[in-house]
């Protein structure tokens, strides 16, 4: 194939092509240019990494081969561990692109795949690396087979169907709602119900079943640690009806997807009969995977509580309704663009900014998570290694992954404290009863923990503290990261049960200390 036929021959499809470069050529430069640390579950993802598994303690482990890959081409850097989520979210774009030119018109696929590609919360994680971003390209790519499968694609189509849906279930078991779309496709869809229910479809099925086997397999073998958390996730318990939960849910959503875009698909769910005097067979089709992650979500919130982005799913399909729907009113879709737009190089700046301008713009508040954990692993460890402690005990998920990839090269073992009997997170997978007795340093950040800590060993004395500067509140108020440093032995814990942890005063977990007076 030579070089001229590569290039594409539609100008809606070459405008799609260069408008994805060069997003992507920006967001790959922002990631370089950002002094920002890992977030905590970035740093738990690239923990995983370490070690190639078919599963891992709260996530299927596609995210964890990524960042392999990465990391063994790149080495062990922040840019690295990050470095494939404009990749990943630039080639789920060019799926809809398709998807959108064979369902619709290349200008509807144009549309579409600007849409996607400016989305806030494309935008957002873009500039890290989430389980998200890592699935979108499956189910881009599985929105594109399964409309040609259904227009008449034959075995091979089918077999690419199911390894994208397999693929994308070793992302998030999010990927389970595209299963749940391609069933109603059938109920509503007679060309889909032939493509599905034929040889074709049990191809698809097969390859995604031979795909997904190893990782429940590996389930089976470590406790269903990946779906128990999952199904924790979903926090049922308890008091279970909130309605106030709708509006913040909906809220959410136009930060997702963006404010016009969200709007525009409400508008045009509302006009539905005006907008299918065509063949509405397309836009039907795509509900079936719209609808479903929306009206689920909304319903976990309303039961319980659900984060922003658990109906991030919806969107791919969203971007090529409303695409299709408002491709004639470019004022519309364009007054999206441009909001997003906006949104877009806001977040693109914020991460590359010194903490002198970010102090000067009153947003360090918003960045304190991603600050200052190299500075405290070199400060943490050195002490450490001073004391000659044989491991260093924390009290927070977020310390231990934060100090786990920054101190890497670290000499003594890293635990996180439990609280309970069982371990609650991947960093209190191994406890303290497997390192040998002697010297603990403890760095610890609650003082509401530190005497359920301090009751767990014989001996425990005060060493000082590390304080780490993050910035500055909007109302002047130095923020900082301290740690209580404490040199503890004779490890013995206390058996967890509600006498134990009753007989504690405690303190609220989240109060903030008073700002020290400027006078």
């Amino acid at each position: 194939m030579s070089a001229v036929n590569l290039i594409p021959k539609s100008p809606e499809a070459r405008l799609t092509l260069a408008a994805l470069a060069v997003l992507l050529l920006v967001r790959v430069c922002a990631i370089l240019a950002s002094p920002l640390n890992l977030y905590a579950d970035e740093a738990q993802y690239w923990r995983w990494s370490q070690e190639l598994a078919w599963g891992y303690y709260s996530k299927p482990p596609m995210i964890a081969w990524v960042i392999h890959l990465m990391t063994a081409v790149f080495g062990n850097n922040e840019w690295a561990v990050r470095l494939a989520a404009p990749f990943l979210h630039t080639a789920a774009a060019g799926l809809l692109f398709l998807a959108g030119r064979e369902m619709f018109s290349a200008k509807t696929g144009l549309y579409a795949a600007l849409l996607y590609a400016l989305m806030p919360a494309v935008t957002l994680s873009s500039s890290v690396l989430s389980t998200d971003g890592v699935l979108m390209p499956f189910w881009c790519t599985g929105l594109f087979l399964a409309w040609r499968l259904r227009s008449g694609s034959g075995r091979m189509t089918a077999a690419a169907l199911g390894a994208v849906v397999g693929l994308g279930i070793l992302s998030k078991y999010a990927m389970l709602y595209f299963v749940i779309g391609l069933v109603l496709t059938c109920l509503v869809d007679a060309p889909m119900r032939r493509a599905l229910l034929s040889w074709s479809g049990a191809l698809a099925l097969g390859v995604m079943t031979l795909l997904i086997a190893p990782h429940f397999a590996w389930n089976a073998a470590n406790d269903f640690q990946t779906v128990g958390h999952t199904v924790d996730n979903a926090n049922l318990g308890g008091d279970l009806f909130h309605p106030e939960n709708a509006l913040t849910y909906f809220l959410d959503q136009l930060g997702v997807f963006g404010p016009v875009s969200f709007i525009l698909l409400i508008a045009g769910l509302i006009t539905w009969k005006s907008r299918t005097e065509g063949d509405p067979a397309p836009a039907r089709w795509l509900l079936c995977f719209i609808l479903p992650v929306l009206l689920f979500i909304l319903c976990q919130a309303v039961l319980s509580r659900a984060h922003a982005n658990w109906a991030a799913t919806a969107y791919p399909g969203a971007s090529l309704l409303v695409a299709a729907w408002f491709a004639e009113r470019r004022a519309l879709i364009w007054a999206s663009l441009g909001v997003n737009a906006l949104a877009a190089l806001i977040f693109l700046v914020v991460p590359v900014l010194s903490p002198a301008q970010t102090r000067a713009l009153g947003i360090d508040n918003a960045l304190k998570r991603t600050r200052g954990w190299d500075v405290a692993a070199d400060q943490v460890f050195a002490e450490a290694e001073r004391i000659g402690a044989v491991a260093v005990l924390v009290d927070e998920r977020e310390a231990w992954h934060g100090l786990d990839f920054y101190g890497r090269d670290r000499t003594v073992p890293l635990i996180s404290w439990r609280r309970y009997a069982s371990p609650k997170s991947f960093s209190e997978r191994v406890g303290l009863e497997t390192v040998h007795n002697g010297p603990v340093l403890v760095a610890s950040l609650h003082p509401w923990m530190r005497p359920r800590i301090r009751g767990d060993f014989e001996r425990f004395e005060p060493a000082g503290q590390i304080r780490i500067d993050l910035g500055v509140r909007g109302n002047g108020c130095p923020i900082t990261r301290v740690f209580q440093l404490y040199v503890a032995q004779d490890f013995a814990p206390a058996e967890r049960n509600a006498d134990w942890d009753a007989k504690y005063t405690t303190v609220k977990e989240f109060d903030e200390p008073p700002c020290p007076s400027k006078d």
